[in-house]
């Protein structure tokens, strides 16, 4: 009978002691629920204030380009923002500020591209053979199943023709109809747009001498952007 009342006892006792972790388990669970849910939220919102502080730095340096262009022809001192400034008595060390960052930046600009222009080569040439490559691929897929596509259809078409006599050539047929009609409505597509649309401003002449003027002035811009860089990097 006392070893019967030790082991009853026992019994409660470890049945208490699962209870008891149960409970605990119950009530840690909801705390690390919302630490992962704070640490998510955290997170999100680091995102979101660095993404509105980069928008927020490229508005401002828009809005200082147009002012310098605009009003100040080209010079930031002669600008709204400038004049501001000057008033203030803070337009010299702003403009020291500018040039030091500028300065700073042209020089990591002129470092990272003789860096990488070594490697830049290699890397278009690689994207190039890779693009070949899968090109290659998809013209030898394009093939198989083609040659698999002509040699299933004699069987396809005799298949077909057990059950429904003729079904194959009105199928052949009406497939011929749509190429057909295929071919002649890109041709007149192709003729309305040379004889309607691509004259004038939009005639392929045109079109030609604009993106030639395009291609200058992108060379230009290069060649300015450079000048800059190089008159930014020889400051100190």
């Amino acid at each position: 009978m006392a070893q019967n009342s030790k082991s009853n006892k026992n019994k409660q006792y470890k049945q208490q002691q699962s209870s008891k972790k149960s409970l605990q388990e119950k009530t840690s669970n909801p705390k690390k629920g919302k630490q992962s849910m704070h640490q998510k939220k955290k997170s999100g919102g680091c995102r979101k204030w660095a993404l509105g502080s980069l928008i927020l730095i490229i508005t401002i340096i828009g809005v200082l380009l147009y002012d310098t262009e605009v009003n100040g022809k080209g010079v930031f001192a002669k600008s709204s923002v400038g004049k501001v400034l000057e008033n203030a008595g803070v337009l010299p060390s702003v403009e020291k500020a500018w040039y030091t960052t500028m300065s700073a930046a042209a020089r990591g600009y002129k470092w990272t591209e003789s860096k990488t222009t070594p490697y830049l080569k290699p890397f278009l040439k690689m994207s190039c053979d890779l693009f070949k490559m899968l090109r290659n691929a998809f013209c030898n897929i394009f093939s198989t199943l083609k040659n698999i596509m002509n040699a299933r259809l004699p069987q396809a078409a005799d298949f077909l023709d057990q059950y429904v006599p003729g079904l194959s050539k009105k199928i052949e047929v009406t497939a011929e109809s749509v190429k057909r009609f295929s071919f002649e409505f890109c041709a007149k597509v192709g003729e309305f747009f040379r004889t309607q649309v691509l004259i004038g401003r939009l005639s392929p002449q045109n079109l030609s001498k604009t993106l030639n003027h395009t291609q200058n002035l992108a060379l230009e811009y290069y060649q300015t952007f450079h000048k800059k860089v190089d008159a930014y990097a020889k400051l100190k």
